[in-house]
């Protein structure tokens, strides 16, 4: 054997060495995990909220929440009734131009509950901006996510009382399970618009 055909050898060992690795090594590699039903609800109502900042700061803080409950694997929030898990800085209400909007979410059940019907399987959120006055014009949104279907939307506000007036509120069929829901935007009165900040919180919806 001469030296050309040791040295083809030697090459052909060294390249069957290193694919042989890369094989292995490719082999070894644990696959790439499939992204969960909440994933791929967040990544849709990233791109619902497309370059809205207002909406890209109430899915963020949905999406911090959701994996929040998911590391903390608690999949129940107890109560047909939960506040929000804490009030929105709101600014520029008439008469009160720096202050806080108390909203929350109420599971639907078979029972009306202040004139307005859910039902099982749904979610009715509702915001109360500390302002004088009655609202004319709703801007409100509500993003949300079910962590049991993955069913998500960005939803507008606008329920209308019997007066045709914004009710600051929105019922949604979102199914049964934990849902967890991200709130912002404005209401106008005569007097000037409040602008809330988003929050965020998390209620069991029964079938």
């Amino acid at each position: 054997m001469n030296g050309r055909t040791l040295a083809r050898v030697a090459a052909a060992a060294a390249c069957a060495g290193i694919g042989a690795a890369t094989v292995f090594g490719a082999a070894a590699a644990d696959p790439a995990p499939r992204p969960t039903p909440v994933d791929t609800a967040i990544t849709q109502l990233n791109k619902a909220a497309g370059k809205d900042k207002a909406a890209e700061a109430g899915v963020n803080k949905l999406a911090k929440t959701a994996d929040l409950l998911t590391a903390t694997k608690l999949d129940y929030i107890a109560g047909a009734f939960q506040p929000m898990w804490f009030s929105s800085p709101t600014f520029g209400c008439p008469g009160n131009p720096v202050s806080l909007t108390m909203s929350s979410g109420e599971a639907g059940s078979n029972q009306i509950s202040n004139g307005l019907a859910g039902g099982y399987g749904t979610v009715r959120f509702q915001a109360a901006p500390a302002a004088v006055g009655y609202p004319i014009r709703s801007g409100l949104n509500i993003a949300w996510l079910n962590t049991a279907n993955g069913r998500s939307g960005i939803t507008p506000m606008d329920d209308k009382t019997q007066y045709n007036l914004p009710a600051l509120s929105k019922t949604i069929h979102t199914g049964p399970g934990t849902v967890i829901a991200s709130l912002w935007g404005s209401v106008t009165y005569p007097g000037g618009t409040c602008v809330m900040a988003p929050t965020v919180g998390a209620i069991s919806v029964y079938n």
